[in-house]
């Protein structure tokens, strides 16, 4: 029997073809269907999940060809392919943001990040949800000792939404470039470890010196040493954080309802403490929100809130997306940072005045 098109069904009084809104599958026929799926696997597509709501293909509305539903079907696989996640290039907000910090460390229950991959489900085996809280507390305590000596991976989303890898910059790695950087400027770019051309002339050296010396405290000191001992102190609550979670996936995680609480409550929770330890003091949003750019001549603050999201030409912003959300809720929570450790500060030292 030769299938020239695929028509829809005639809609019934009182039916869902009816309505304003038509259902997307109600308007076409079980054979219909069938058809469309068949010729999507001819073409060598391993055949999809059963579909949820959200994972429905709309089909157009009129006559469609088999061709124009195998595509439907075509485009619904690759959606679950690896590396695919319902944050895409577009989101902002809440989204991207949660989705950018569960990549940047072991823990999501989505987030299989040896693989860069997110899958649609978590784990629901009692051995498979026990074993990647394990993992990922593991994971964690290999970040911290990486972020020791030279750096641990960190991925985050590239501009065509694919998961990249990153590197980290090390306490150990940190210190040694200071220790390259001040010795530049101080001998005026006669020593040049990383490569550099030789400045030339007297004003050339003493911009070269320049230079280097606010690559030396404001990179390797500041954003290098102090940055990795924030992360890796990061690191530490998250490899307890995911201990804890081995309590509820060994008992409520038995059940459906049980394991989806779970997966919510410790996903935020991660997302929660990432934001706190990124912006205390020498955190990276810290870092980012009291950046200046003294070329242009912009100011701390207001140099992060002006830039756009995706701005890769600086390591600080390279693994994130800036979106207006992310700018908000860091700044606010970096200032406050900043208020909290000047009235800790202030206290300790009313406390020395009076020991004297």
């Amino acid at each position: 029997m030769e299938i020239t098109h695929l028509s829809p069904s005639p809609a019934q009084p009182g039916s869902a073809g009816s309505r304003n809104t038509p259902d997307p599958l109600g308007e076409y026929s079980f054979e219909d269907m069938f058809t469309a799926k068949t010729m999507a696997l001819e073409k060598g597509h391993a055949e999809p999940s059963p579909p949820r709501a959200a994972d429905v293909p709309v089909l157009p509305h009129g006559p469609v060809s088999p061709t124009g539903a195998a595509a439907a079907y075509q485009r619904q696989q690759e959606n679950a392919l690896p590396g695919h996640n319902q944050t895409t290039q577009s989101d902002t907000g809440w989204a991207a943001y949660k989705d950018d910090q569960l990549l940047s460390n072991p823990g999501g229950d989505h987030y299989l990040l040896e693989q860069k991959k997110v899958t649609r489900e978590a784990p629901d085996t009692f051995i498979s949800r026990l074993g990647k809280n394990i993992a990922d507390a593991v994971g964690n305590i290999k970040n911290f000792f990486q972020n020791l000596f030279f750096g641990a991976k960190t991925h985050y989303r590239d501009e065509q939404n694919q998961i990249r890898e990153g590197q980290r910059k090390g306490l150990i790695g940190s210190l040694i470039e200071l220790v390259k950087d001040l010795g530049s400027a101080l001998s005026l770019g006669n020593w040049r470890p990383d490569g550099e051309p030789e400045p030339r002339g007297l004003s050339e050296r003493m911009i070269f010196a320049a230079d280097k010396l606010r690559e030396a405290i404001g990179g390797d000191l500041i954003g290098g040493a102090g940055g990795s001992l924030n992360q890796m102190a990061e690191d530490l609550i998250l490899a307890g954080w995911n201990l804890v979670e081995v309590v509820p996936d060994a008992t409520i995680g038995n059940f459906p309802a049980g394991r989806k609480l779970t997966t919510t409550i410790f996903d935020n929770g991660q997302v929660a403490i990432d934001y706190l330890t990124d912006v205390m003091p020498l955190g990276e949003a810290w870092l980012r929100v009291h950046a200046p750019d003294l070329q242009q001549g912009e100011m701390p603050i207001l140099y992060n809130l002006k830039l756009p999201e995706r701005f890769p030409e600086d390591e600080r912003w390279h693994h994130i997306r800036n979106t207006p959300f992310r700018k908000k809720i860091e700044t606010v929570g970096s200032l406050l940072a900043d208020l909290l450790t000047l009235k800790l500060a202030g206290q300790i030292a009313g406390s020395s005045e009076k020991r004297r």
